[in-house]
Formats: C-alpha cells, sequence, structure tokens
C-alpha cells in the first residue's frame, strides 16, 4: 500500500509474489482499469482454473492467507526461495533430482521430524533420497551461478555426505599416506590395462557385471580410454637458465595428471606416448619459460577427492600438507605455481574457510595459476603459432566457467585452429571425480543433448583441460577428449 499509494510505484509479481501483490492491483491501476483485467480474465478463463487467486484476486486478505509454511534445515539453504532457476544448471535434473527439489526435499524431511511422524514413511523419504539427492548429485556448483541468492546445493550435499560418514579414519590414513596410495592406484591402473590387452574393454566389464550380480554392489565401470601412468619429463631449462629469472614457474602435475595423464589410445593430438606433463613442459620451452618440477611432488594432491566424499578431516590434513610443500616450492610465493587441471585449481583457490589462520596466511601469499590462464597469458604472446588445419570443438568445465576460464580457453583455441567451438548445449559432464563411474547413468543423463549436437557433425580435436571431464566426455560422445594443451603443443611445432 504505501509503494502503490503514497510513492505511486508498480509492484512486482512474479515467483508467488503475485499473491501477495493482488489485493493492491486495484489500488496501483484503479477501479476502472482493474474491472477490465477482472472481466478479461473472467472471459478467458471463466471456471478460474489458470493460476487461481494470483494477480486477480478479491480478498483483501489474500495475501496473508494459505501462506506456505517453510521448515528451516540449514543455513546454506535456508535463503531459497524456490524459484527454480538453478534447474537448467544441474546436470542430474533429468535422471533424479534440481538442487531446488533437493531443498523441498529436506524441508519435508525437516517437517516431518517436527511432526513426529510415522517413522517408517521417514525412513523410507530418507532411504530413497540417498540415491536420487546426494549419491547422484555431481555436486559441481553450477546451480550457485544461476541462484538469486547463490546457493551452492552441491556445497549443502558435501555436507550431508560428511555427515554420512561412520569412521573417517581409512581417509585420514591414506591423507597422512597419500603417497602409496598414489603408487598403489598407479599399479592398479597398469594391471587394468594388462587386463584390458589380454580380454579387452567388453571382457573387463563383463566380469565386473558378472561381480556386480554375486555382491549387488555397484563396482566402477572400467574405461577403455583411461591412459597410461607415466612419469613426468624432466627437461632442461632454456638457455641452461636456472630458476630465478622472471619466466620460472613451478608446475605442480595433479595427482590425477601424474597418474592418468597420458591418452590410452593413438591420439589425433600428441601421438601415443606424450604425457600431459611432457607436452606442458615442450610448450614452456619451446616459449623460453622455465617450468621447474618440484622433486617431491609425489604423494601431495589438493584434497578434493576427500571433500568430495565427506572426509573432512582428511581433506584438511591432505590440503595442509599440499600447501605448506608449495610454499617451500615457491620460495614463499616468490613464484607463480601453475596447475594443469582446472578442478585442482579451482579447489586451491577456494579453500579458505577450510584453512587455519596460519594457513590463510600463507595461502593469501602464493599466486595459483590455471594451466589455461597460463597458456592464454604467459605462454601464447611467446610462442611462434602455426593453426592446424582443423575445426576443433571444446568443453570448458564447470571449475572453468566458475573461474571464468571459458573465454580463455575459447580464445586459445581460436588461435591454435581454423576454427574453434563451443557446444550450446553445453552443460557438466557429471563425471564428478568417481560419479561417473560408480553412477554411469549421471553421466549419460547429463551429457545427452550436448553429446547429440557434438555426434551431429565431425571434428578435427576434442579438448577440455580435466582428465575426468575429458574421460567422461569420451565415454559419452564416443570422441578422444584430451587437454587444450595438445592442442597448443601441436600448433606450436616447427616441423609443420
Amino acid at each position: 500500500r504505501v509503494v502503490s499509494g503514497k510513492y505511486d510505484g508498480a509492484l512486482k509479481a512474479e515467483h508467488g509474489t503475485g499473491r501477495n501483490t493482488a489485493p493492491f492491483v486495484e489500488t496501483e491501476w484503479g477501479a476502472d482499469a482493474y474491472a477490465v483485467m477482472r472481466d478479461l480474465k473472467s472471459l478467458l478463463d471463466p471456471d478460474g482454473m489458470l493460476n487461481p487467486g494470483v494477480v486477480i484476486n478479491p480478498d483483501p486478505q489474500a495475501h496473508v492467507t494459505h501462506v506456505k509454511s517453510i521448515a528451516m534445515v540449514a543455513p546454506e539453504i535456508d535463503k531459497c526461495i524456490e524459484c527454480g532457476f538453478c534447474e537448467s544448471r544441474c546436470p542430474s535434473r533429468r535422471l533424479t533430482l534440481t538442487p531446488r527439489q533437493r531443498i523441498v526435499v529436506q524441508r519435508e524431511l525437516a517437517s516431518m521430524r517436527l511432526a513426529a511422524s510415522d517413522s517408517s514413511e521417514l525412513d523410507s523419504l530418507s532411504n530413497d533420497f540417498l540415491y536420487a539427492g546426494i549419491e547422484t548429485c555431481a555436486a559441481d556448483g553450477l546451480c550457485a551461478t544461476a541462484c538469486p541468492v547463490g546457493i551452492d546445493t552441491g556445497e549443502y550435499i558435501k555436507k550431508l555426505r560428511a555427515e554420512k560418514v561412520e569412521s573417517g579414519k581409512s581417509a585420514e590414513w591414506l591423507a597422512n599416506h597419500f603417497a602409496f596410495a598414489e603408487k598403489a592406484i598407479g599399479i592398479g591402473v597398469r594391471l587394468g590395462h594388462i587386463a584390458e590387452k589380454i580380454v579387452g574393454v567388453n571382457g573387463i566389464n563383463s566380469v565386473i557385471r558378472t561381480t556386480e550380480n554375486f555382491t549387488n554392489s555397484t563396482l566402477p565401470k572400467w574405461n577403455g580410454s583411461i591412459p597410461h601412468p607415466t612419469r613426468s619429463a624432466h627437461l632442461p631449462s632454456p638457455n641452461g637458465r636456472g630458476v630465478g629469472g622472471e619466466g620460472d614457474f613451478i608446475y605442480f602435475p595433479s595427482c590425477i595428471s601424474r597418474q592418468l595423464g597420458v591418452p590410452g589410445f593413438k591420439s589425433q593430438v600428441s601421438g601415443p606416448h606424450m604425457a600431459l606433463s611432457e607436452a606442458f613442459q615442450i610448450i614452456a620451452q619451446r616459449a623460453d619459460i622455465h617450468l621447474r618440477l618440484p622433486a617431491n611432488m609425489t604423494g601431495h594432491c589438493c584434497g578434493m577427492p576427500f571433500q568430495s566424499k565427506g572426509y573432512t578431516r582428511a581433506y584438511q590434513t591432505t590440503l595442509h600438507k599440499t600447501l605448506h610443500e608449495m610454499w617451500e616450492w615457491s620460495e614463499h610465493g616468490k613464484y607463480p605455481i601453475v596447475i594443469d587441471t582446472t578442478s585442482c585449481t579451482h579447489s586451491l583457490r577456494t579453500c579458505a574457510d577450510d584453512l587455519s589462520e596460519e594457513d590463510k596466511v600463507i595461502w593469501k601469499q602464493m599466486k595459483i595459476l590455471d594451466g589455461i590462464e597460463f597458456l592464454h597469458d604467459v605462454v601464447l604472446p611467446q610462442l611462434e603459432i602455426h593453426p592446424v588445419d582443423e575445426e576443433v570443438i571444446l568443453h570448458p568445465n564447470c571449475s572453468a566457467r566458475k573461474l571464468g576460464l571459458d573465454a580463455k580457453m575459447l580464445s586459445i583455441a581460436q588461435r591454435c585452429a581454423t576454427s574453434a567451438t563451443v557446444p550450446l548445449n553445453l552443460g557438466c559432464c557429471a563425471f564428478a571425480g568417481d560419479r561417473g563411474l560408480l553412477f554411469p547413468e549421471l553421466t549419460r543423463s547429463a551429457t545427452e543433448k550436448e553429446s547429440a549436437e557434438i555426434n551431429a557433425r565431425e571434428y578435427g580435436g576434442y579438448y577440455s583441460s580435466n582428465i575426468p571431464c575429458e574421460i567422461g566426455m569420451s565415454e559419452a560422445t564416443g570422441r578422444d577428449y584430451v587437454s587444450i594443451v595438445h592442442l597448443v603443443e601441436k600448433a606450436s611445432r616447427q616441423d609443420k
């Protein structure tokens, strides 16, 4: 009444507020205009079936009648007004639940607990939510980019995962012995490739299906595109320079690129045996930039694998150890640290809330660069580029988009190829570390439209900047997705 009467202002009506404004529409527009609206409504909708009681409502108390009661659940999601803007960004929206639906279910569970509802109904809803709400959430955070109040439902789901962790001792042991875990993973991947050569991918998957029938559990599906592990090549510094020049950077290959950084099949980009770290260093050498690989990088990780599963203490332990090593590698923040896996970059740049005050002090003094911005801002200006005669397509992953690096990724590809395209139906691949292995239906559903667009024609190359996403997109499309680093390496060769 103050807006429409005292200040002669206009009332807003969207996302449920049409009922709030209904008693004041006549005040705003006047009796004659309101009568026209009312009569048109009655002509077009004589039975009042379309949005009954919204905007056109004779009840002067409509704005305080039948008010929806919302149970308080957690500070992370209590601000949600259930507008649904988040839903178009959610990778699980066509499979299970959207962020809005996850929040609504949590509110219903809270209401049932407050009302002491029948325990069987409560248990049934809680059990259904485990798969639909928790296990199939990619926790990619894209929902927050569309939310008017910035709610990241994925972060809330991680909190629920943490609450379900009965004991994190095994995870904490791995965090304290990550070098051992890394070596074990490498051995596992090697054994997997030996088995693949003997019985083939189909044979391995057949064994897995048989095992699942007996164990009634879900095992990770073998992905034939998982690359062979390799050790990073230590290339000589350009012009024999040691660390200390203006072009010096610390290169930290992520744990996943250390283990899975080589294309598993003959790649159309860099050949069958070029490691991601090797390609990275070759490019830097051509640009007369010195990348130093720390001798003790094995056993260090950003901690994201623990965080996404709810192992908070293991995550914080891993993060603490890695940041302190980075502090030493960078000579107390003197040299930037370059990371070749964008999700790891995002994790390290957004970890402030999980740091002790001591760790936060050194974290603020270090400069962490993602491979995309390193290539775009530092390397390309110093490289002689010979664009490859190919049309390429990109998958800027969720982390790249949240960091605002998707435009730089496109710019790199446009300089290094005849043309570069980002799919109109670009979404999250929902591979999410291991979600795509444990729940392959999630990746299939999340990538359905993007995959159809990609496979509508042939491209000369398929690129991203995150190995799990590359595996997920390769699985979804049947195309060989590799790092954008390989495109730059190919375009900067001198023998073209």
